[in-house]
């Protein structure tokens, strides 16, 4: 495990996960938010689309050391 920070829709978040773990489990499960959704869990479907960099990404199959200081947008 490991403590990462990591900024999600304007907010601060510091959690303690694996770093490898997909950043959509990192949003549900340990921040409760609802908007990105699990679907096919393949980064195919877009259900966990959330926006890094300007850019959708798949939140499914991004590990969530991979977001570094890069604020994650939601759907809010």
């Amino acid at each position: 495990m490991s403590v990462l920070t990591v900024k999600v829709d304007g907010r601060t978040h510091t959690v303690d996960v694996d770093p490898g773990t997909p950043l959509l489990y990192v949003l549900s499960d340990e921040l409760q938010l609802n908007g990105p959704k699990l679907g096919c869990g393949l980064g195919q479907c877009g259900a966990c689309t959330v926006i890094l960099n300007g850019q959708a990404t798949r939140s499914c199959i991004t590990p969530v050391s991979a977001v570094g200081s890069t604020e994650v947008t939601t759907l809010a």
